[in-house]
């Protein structure tokens, strides 16, 4: 009984012994495995960390990109803003020793600058206008040249802002043309004379639409692009004088005046007119009417004769 007792007992002992070794060699292993898994894993993360930080920049390019191309259309669209189209008229008169010198000078700056004369009046050596059109953008330094023309007496400006009107007028003759195709398209597809007359109504008159936008845009365009300068030259001592105020108890005697020499002069135009045949008339109707109450006196005459 105790040599079974001291077998089983080294038995025991063995099988604890062999079962501590293979939780060791297992550890071990575990421990060898584990490592090998976390180098891999360490040299995996070694690597994806150089690609994390390469798709990093690549963002952060990107970014940079998108926000550059976002700051540019920010600043075109600012420009676009700021891009206001506008209609420039200046009024200039100028008092000067040789008035058609003057002119034909002004005329000479003008067409140096680009711009030419749209109209002019010359009135004698005394007086000239001249209505000069000039490129918009530089055409301050063009008035200035034309202030050295002589004394300048008077001079105003003017703007009007027509952005509104161009960006609608643009709008309108897009959607006008996009209105004329579609109704193109119903034309080609139309079968019945009715229809085709229809649509052919309604086409010519979206096309003169079109057109009547078209010709509105050149029209702002020309104004926009060319500036109106209004000059007006005088000789010394010869300019006109300055416009009175239009208001006071003066101002109403004079216009009152000259309505009634307005009107007196109508009534003597009408009479002058209508007497050349008041004297035809006069001249055909008194001896006519003498006669005929001759007649008529005769006629009452003869019923008072005695009978026989």
């Amino acid at each position: 009984m105790r040599r079974r007792t001291a077998v089983g007992s080294i038995g025991t002992i063995l099988a604890a012994a062999l079962a501590l070794g293979a939780c060791s060699g297992g550890g071990a292993d575990s421990a060898t495995s584990g490592g090998a898994d976390d180098a891999p894993a360490a040299e995996a993360g070694d690597g994806a960390a150089p690609a994390g930080g390469e798709e990093a920049a690549d963002n952060a390019g990107d970014s940079a990109d998108s926000g550059a191309d976002e700051a540019g259309g920010m600043l075109q669209a600012a420009q676009v803003r700021t891009g206001r189209q506008i209609i420039y008229t200046v009024e200039l008169t100028v008092v000067a020793d040789d008035v058609p010198a003057a002119a034909a000078q002004a005329a000479s700056i003008v067409t140096a600058a680009g711009g030419f004369v749209a109209h002019e009046q010359v009135s004698g050596d005394d007086h000239a206008t001249l209505t000069l059109s000039v490129p918009s953008d530089g055409h301050q330094d063009t008035v200035s040249d034309l202030e050295t023309l002589g004394e300048v007496t008077d001079r105003s400006r003017g703007t009007e802002d027509v952005t509104q009107e161009v960006v609608d007028t643009a709008s309108r003759i897009e959607s006008q043309r996009a209105s004329i195709a579609r109704i193109r398209a119903l034309l080609a597809e139309a079968t019945a004379l009715a229809e085709v007359v229809e649509i052919e109504s309604e086409l010519a008159r979206r096309e003169a639409d079109l057109d009547a936008l078209l010709s509105r845009q050149e029209e702002l365009a020309g104004l926009t692009a060319m500036a109106t300068v209004t000059l007006s030259l005088h000789a010394a001592g010869e300019a006109p004088p300055p416009d009175d105020d239009d208001s006071g108890f003066l101002a109403g005697l004079s216009g009152g005046w000259k309505a009634l020499l307005t009107v007196g002069g109508g009534a003597l135009t009408v009479i002058g007119a209508v007497l050349p045949f008041a004297v035809v008339a006069a001249m055909i109707a008194v001896p006519a009417y003498v006669v005929l109450r001759r007649r008529r006196g005769q006629g009452q005459a003869a019923p008072d004769a005695p009978a026989v």
